[in-house]
């Protein structure tokens, strides 16, 4: 994505991964002085996070392609994993295969210096997902002299699988399979095991002091790399549009969004593989294409977003501090947080049984052109859009007022469901997510 950009880098970390918090926010400013468009930044390695100043927030999704490895058990079953290990194989002859044996509980993790190599040589160890790196694991086993590695998920994981290049033969493999692995082992006097794969003749490195081997080819994914990716995608709207607002260009991106897989079905959560909702995906998977001509957009000002912090019961010296700006009053304030102009809604229905809120949508596409509103959602929730149309002759706003209102009694056990508004006009859809929950506490943030 965005290959033609200008790529700057700011140190902001040290010695042994020290990163100061100070480092971070100098850098922000200075990127700001110095005309940066987009800012590619994760709080942590291998996290996310959704408040200021984060912009967009990102996760990764999964693709129909695969790299499989295969694991054979003595007892004739056949479990399917993935690997990029592009070493020599194990060979023909299955090895001994051992889970949980070293010098501490932690050698079910195998972090470094937990496995013997009393017990680990010449076998393919059982490593749980957790705790550390799963390359690092894999270190761990052969240098305790193991023959291979087979990394199993645990119920935090499920079934999602990341494939990695692996130091040794090695395979990862989901939450189900990995726990027959496990029951094996337990069960089987001398257990053994088989791994099979399909490899290239080299593989990238993962970025560890012990893998010294040189770059070929490298497949990077999750979190860590969605970030980039759609910051490139932000730029690429940077660029075809200048003179659109951060906020417009995350409309742009969001609202645009699919949440249905190649089938046609809801997208599924790969950690239990059931339906993903939108506390899952969020607005869904990112349509480049489509956020390029996306139609309608939600703009926020920095004048909104300052009555928004002003509506939220700060006070004036706090707005300030957060602002930076010394002539805050706060003498306009938001009826209510849910009256941001934000392109999706969070609905609590409570004490109060019906919500209302007003939205505002601006133009960017054809300048004569006609959107007619579609709602999606549970029965339990009543959700009343006026207009039904909005009717553009030219450039500019059309604002809208959705109500809620709840056909339930609250529960003393919150329950939250999801629906969406949606507004049509031939390839265009403009889509805004809602959630809603059921409690006796009613409040919307929108």
């Amino acid at each position: 994505m965005a290959p033609h950009a200008r790529v700057a880098a700011y140190k902001v970390c040290w010695e042994a991964g020290c990163c100061f918090g100070s480092d971070i926010l100098a850098a922000m400013d200075r990127t700001v002085r110095d005309g940066v468009d987009i800012l590619s930044i994760g709080p942590t390695r291998a996290s996310l996070d959704n408040v200021a100043p984060w912009i967009l927030t990102v996760g990764p999704g999964t693709l129909d392609r695969d790299f499989p490895a295969y694991v054979l058990l003595e007892n004739s079953s056949r479990l399917t994993g993935v690997s990029l290990y592009s070493g020599p194989g194990q060979g023909n002859k299955p090895a001994g295969l051992v889970y949980g044996k070293g010098v501490s509980d932690s050698s079910k993790l195998c972090v470094p210096s937990s496995l013997d190599p009393k017990l680990e040589r010449g076998k393919v160890v059982v490593c749980d997902r957790g705790g550390n790196s799963r390359v690092e694991k894999g270190i761990v086993v052969r240098d305790a002299i193991g023959a291979g590695m087979i990394l199993a998920n645990t119920d935090a994981n499920g079934e999602e699988l990341v494939v990695d290049s692996h130091v040794l033969p090695a395979a990862a493999v989901g939450r189900k399979a990995g726990d027959v692995i496990r029951d094996y082992v337990r069960s089987s006097s001398h257990p053994v095991v088989e791994l099979r794969f399909a490899w290239s003749e080299a593989a990238g490195p993962t970025g560890l002091e012990k893998d010294t081997r040189k770059i070929r080819f490298n497949i990077m994914s999750g979190t860590s790399m969605s970030c980039p990716h759609i910051s490139r995608v932000a730029a690429l709207l940077k660029a075809a549009y200048s003179d659109r607002s951060p906020s417009t260009i995350k409309s742009a991106l969001m609202t645009t969004a699919y949440t249905a897989d190649n089938t046609g079905s809801p997208v599924r959560d790969a950690v239990g593989g059931m339906y993903s909702t939108p506390w899952a995906h969020g607005s869904g998977h990112v349509d480049p294409q489509k956020a390029l001509n996306p139609g309608l957009v939600y703009d926020i000002s920095s004048e909104d977003f300052i009555s928004f912090l002003c509506s939220l019961g700060y006070s004036i010296n706090q707005v300030k501090a957060v602002t930076k700006l010394p002539n805050i009053t706060c003498s306009r304030k938001l009826s209510d947080p849910g009256e941001l102009n934000y392109l999706s809604f969070s609905v609590l229905l409570g004490s109060k049984r019906v919500m209302r809120y007003t939205r505002e949508l601006t133009k960017v596409g054809p300048a004569s052109s006609t959107y007619e509103v579609k709602v999606r959602g549970p029965e339990d929730v009543q959700v009343i859009v006026k207009p039904t149309k909005l009717v553009f002759t030219s450039v500019g706003e059309k604002k809208y007022t959705a109500t809620f209102a709840s056909k339930k009694e609250p529960n003393l056990i919150a329950r939250s469901d999801f629906g969406s508004i949606v507004w049509k006009r031939n390839e265009n859809q403009v889509r805004s997510p809602i959630a809603y929950t059921w409690t006796r506490i009613g409040r919307v943030i929108g």
